[in-house]
């Protein structure tokens, strides 16, 4: 049976049968309604019981056992026969055996090892595609090793209230109480047209567990204006000096860089110190009990970081996702820089990719354009007022400089930016968008 759609007179959207490519043939029956499938996600905070962390931690420790399993089973296949072990063949020929010679496996959701083996098929996959390296084998002291993931089915996850507490319910622990989300409540969580697909639960290394729901919705067709004021197109050059300079041909701001390594490097560093002096059995990997209180320490230090560093970047994209039409940005080679060991710390601190991906999807969600420019294109080094370029000013110790030709006076980043601004509207007008300067 094809895939229907049904519209309810209050709007409601209800969909029948099934198909290949959901998305696809969803987003077709919703067009002649201005509608269109959107997909995001929302992490909740668990607080669960003694029991439930025992729960969650069995269903954790067998998908990552699966994993394994079936990772090393794909690779000794290949290198004795040549040939590929795809999920489903394993699901269908090697995982009932594999319960049955580890009955612990019994007790697991099923949809938590179907989804291990297909994480391990979509890792080989990335690696053939060469969009990241060879698929490693899950550890209980990495993150890829302590989290699961479950499907919807028959009502087996929902938000719900239970004694007026908020709680979420997963498949085998339950209901479990959450934190609710700063000016939330369970109707705006899922809203109208709105449906749990899946949950990813997560074991963080400070023995913090969260859910990450991912949450199908019908939301309006945002569409691009073809008309843009030069004021509406933003621009923005990154810094380590500053976070970055951001505005437009009129106006600009130099927003500073939290630096939170900084910050907290000295306390992390004597929490670290304090670690390193405690009793670990290296070959059990287990630890003293004041051992495991100052991991606890250590990891709670690195999670503020973590969500000092998500709260600035979530707070400064929504800024600019309102303030502006179009966003220019650079390509920035990330993984190049790191390699830099004088500036690594800093780089990896700022988290710039975080922040441009956090930005891209709530421009285009707005119906806003985002664009980056060539990361070979010398935005720093270009006089954007002659054009001339300057390559002496590859030394970044350089923040000021004279242009050679016009002898205009330049600060460096504000140079840059206005030279992205400039590259950004040729690549708008290329795109058939009309830019008014005036």
């Amino acid at each position: 049976m094809a895939i229907q759609l049904k519209v309810e007179e209050d709007g409601t959207c209800t969909f029948y049968g099934r198909t290949m490519q959901p998305v696809k043939e969803k987003n077709k029956l919703l067009l002649p309604y201005g509608k269109q499938m959107h997909y995001y996600g929302q992490v909740l905070r668990l607080y669960p019981s003694k029991e439930q962390k025992a729960i969650l931690n069995q269903q954790i420790g067998n998908a990552r056992f699966v994993r394994n399993q079936y990772l090393n089973l794909w690779i000794q296949k290949y290198q004795d026969e040549k040939k590929t072990l795809y999920a489903s063949d394993y699901k269908k020929n090697n995982l009932p055996a594999l319960k049955e010679k580890y009955p612990f496996l019994k007790q697991s959701d099923k949809f938590a090892l179907e989804n291990a083996l297909l994480a391990v098929e979509d890792a080989y996959k990335n690696f053939f595609a060469k969009r990241a390296g060879f698929p490693k084998f899950a550890s209980f002291r990495k993150p890829n090793g302590k989290k699961y993931t479950t499907n919807y089915t028959n009502g087996n996850i929902a938000l719900v209230m239970e004694k007026g507490i908020p709680c979420v319910k997963l498949p085998k622990a339950g209901k479990i109480p959450f934190a609710m989300p700063k000016g939330f409540t369970l109707e705006t969580l899922i809203p109208q047209n709105s449906a749990i697909k899946k949950a990813t639960i997560t074991k963080q290394t400070d023995d913090i567990y969260e859910v990450s729901l991912l949450i199908e919705t019908i939301v309006d067709i945002a569409t691009c204006v073809e008309e843009l004021h030069i004021k509406d197109i933003v621009s923005i050059d990154l810094g380590l000096s500053f976070f970055g300079i951001i505005g437009n041909y009129e106006h600009y701001e130099k927003i500073e860089n939290p630096r939170w390594i900084i910050l907290h490097e000295k306390r992390l560093r004597r929490l670290q110190q304090s670690l390193s002096r405690k009793q670990y059995d290296r070959k059990t990997h287990t630890g003293s009990q004041n051992w495991e209180k100052a991991r606890k320490k250590v990891a709670k230090e690195q999670r503020k970081t973590a969500n000092q560093r998500r709260d600035f970047h979530h707070k400064l994209s929504t800024k600019i996702a309102k303030q502006c039409e179009a966003f220019i940005c650079e390509d920035l080679n990330v993984k190049g820089m790191v390699q830099n060991r004088h500036l690594s710390k800093a780089v990896a601190s700022v988290g710039w990719s975080s922040f441009l991906t956090m930005l891209q999807y709530k421009m285009e969600r707005a119906g806003k354009r985002f664009y980056k420019v060539s990361r070979w294109f010398a935005s720093s080094q270009i006089c954007h007022v002659c054009g001339s370029q300057n390559p002496e000013i590859k030394d970044l110790s350089v923040r000021t400089w004279e242009c050679p030709v016009c002898h205009t006076f330049h600060d460096r980043d504000r140079n840059a930016q206005l030279n992205i601004l400039e590259e950004g509207i040729k690549l708008l007008k290329e795109d058939g968008v009309t830019v008014i300067a005036a």
